[in-house]
């Protein structure tokens, strides 16, 4: 398991200007470069805005439905046999792994959306990532689980689970009128 705790002595060196000017230029190009390819092969993207909060949801590009959740909006994590179905052979849902000896106990629950994860930093790679439909939930952390220690070899940094929208159903929120059926 990677850690990030072992490799702070190799990431707390500061930058050089000359660094920071290299990564700052690079960002912006890939930043622009992107946003051609998308407009090149979407044109219909430029007058498409983002999703409404409260919405009942899109389709995302794998076929998964994408609930736009924001920010304190209640959630139920679904059931168990769902979220598998939604899981390829390697338990991923588009990328991202479920952790059934960390994620299992909550499937059912209800919960509160803390944040939308739009970045987040990939250890392995030692580089900024950009999250799709990623979501972490109050309360909901990664916890070493007693009868399978050897596993999390002795991690003890209690971190937030990331959540895909496709494992969650937005609960009816009593001020918020629902649209009907």
């Amino acid at each position: 398991m990677y850690c990030q705790l072992k490799n702070l002595p190799e990431a707390a060196r500061g930058l050089s200007r000359r660094e920071r000017a290299v990564l700052n230029l690079r960002k912006s190009v890939r930043t622009w470069v992107g946003r051609i390819g998308r407009v090149l092969r979407d044109p219909g993207r430029l007058w498409a805005r983002g999703r409404r909060k409260g919405g009942t949801g899109t389709i995302s590009p794998a076929g998964r439905r994408v609930l736009g959740l924001a920010p304190g909006e209640r959630v139920r994590v679904r059931p168990f046999e769902e979220i598998l179905s939604t899981l390829d052979a390697e338990g991923r849902a588009e990328g991202l792994g479920f952790m059934t000896a960390a994620m299992k106990k909550y499937c059912g629950g209800d919960f509160t959306v803390r944040k939308r994860v739009r970045f987040f930093f990939d250890e392995r790679r030692r580089e900024m990532r950009k999250g799709r439909d990623i979501v972490i939930l109050d309360g909901v952390y990664c916890e070493t689980p007693p009868a399978e220690a050897d596993d999390w070899s002795g991690c003890e940094r209690t971190c937030f689970l990331f959540w895909k929208e496709a494992w969650l159903e937005r609960l009816p929120d009593e001020g918020r009128k629902t649209p009907c059926p």
